[in-house]
């Protein structure tokens, strides 16, 4: 994208976006045609900030004004290319030309990872001004976003681990309110191994300080066989079951009252 032409109207162009790839021309005083990745706090220093872009009114006054406003801004990734000249004119210069299908293969990279990873993290940087954090631990995408829009729409934030293993990573960084965790992902039973994980008595197990955090089980057992279970402290540590497919009110009601028990009297 060029920012040049909409400046500020980049913020419109990010709005409501959980993750976004900027591609732009950056001075960093490379050869020409060079590709570097950049992440906003690097794109933001002063000095910096200065070179980065030959946009007077782009990308770094665009983050400089949502974090003056405290907007929420997405995940953001920046790969600027150093241009072989500066001036007036139309189309690429040789230099850049030749360096787009390295900017290209870097995008794949960086999606390819990003789903392998199989995580988002909250849209708002602020979390203390929503209803709170919800950490949905889930490997199915249609999934995520069924449980995600109406707790957005609720005034919850939600992050998401696509496995029990990149959940676990993630919980000591997020300190999330609550954890919706499925039960089938890499593994048949992995969301029954991850609650007893998180639920330990062991003092020196690494997750004793995250045992209070309420967990929401996700599961389609009891709506498509006969067998039945509910929450055991030894056996099945979570807090409550919603099934398969999901109805947002019972979402909603589910989790306003796992949140009002962890409310202290």
């Amino acid at each position: 994208m060029d920012g040049g032409t909409p400046g500020i109207g980049l913020l419109h162009l990010l709005e409501g976006r959980r993750r976004a790839i900027i591609v732009d021309a950056a001075e960093m005083g490379r050869p020409a045609g060079t590709v570097a990745r950049f992440r906003p706090a690097e794109v933001t220093l002063t000095g910096a900030a200065d070179r980065l872009s030959f946009h007077r009114a782009a990308v770094r006054d665009a983050l400089a004004l949502a974090e003056a406003l405290q907007l929420p801004l997405p995940e953001i990734v920046f790969f600027g290319v150093q241009p072989g000249h500066v001036g007036w004119g139309q189309g690429l210069s040789p230099e850049v030309a030749a360096a787009i299908p390295q900017v290209v293969q870097a995008i794949l990279r960086e999606v390819a990872q990003d789903l392998k990873e199989g995580t988002s993290m909250p849209k708002t940087k602020d979390v203390s001004k929503t209803k709170g954090l919800i950490l949905i631990v889930d490997d199915d995408p249609d999934m995520v976003e069924a449980l995600r829009m109406p707790l957005e729409a609720h005034g919850y934030s939600v992050a998401h681990a696509a496995s029990g293993r990149v959940a676990l990573n993630m919980i000591p960084e997020l300190r999330p309110d609550l954890i919706i965790l499925d039960v089938m992902m890499e593994t048949t039973t992995e969301g029954f191994q991850i609650s007893l994980a998180l639920r330990s008595p062991d003092p020196k197990s690494p997750y004793a300080a995250y045992r209070d955090i309420p967990i929401l089980m996700l599961t389609s057992i009891h709506s498509t066989t006969p067998l039945r279970f509910g929450p055991d402290q030894d056996y099945l540590p979570v807090d409550m079951f919603i099934d398969k497919p999901i109805d947002p009110d019972k979402l909603i009601a589910k989790i306003a009252e796992l949140l009002a028990r962890k409310q202290p009297l």
